[in-house]
């Protein structure tokens, strides 16, 4: 990556994350609450997690899920492709 593409990941990175600290985090069930006992609402605002086969809501195209150790990852095959082979 350019430095250019560094600078504007970072500030992607961090306004997603100014953004969801800001609604209290992502809480998916009771373990994940504030010291005052309440959920996140982050979630409310995520694009297509969760939402396997379903259309994504920019393109249509079905949302793909990526299994890994007990997680998941969900992204849209044509709006987020995966990279292209490297030569590290």
């Amino acid at each position: 990556m350019s430095r250019p593409e560094i600078a504007r990941l970072l500030a992607a990175v961090r306004e997603v994350l100014l953004e969801a600290l800001a609604v209290g985090g992502t809480s998916f069930d009771a373990l994940y609450i504030n010291v005052n006992g309440e959920s996140g609402y982050f979630d409310r605002s995520l694009a297509v997690y969760g939402r396997e086969d379903e259309p994504c809501p920019r393109c249509g195209t079905p949302v793909r899920r990526d299994p890994f150790m007990n997680r998941s990852a969900f992204s849209c095959p044509r709006c987020q492709p995966r990279p292209r082979r490297g030569r590290w």
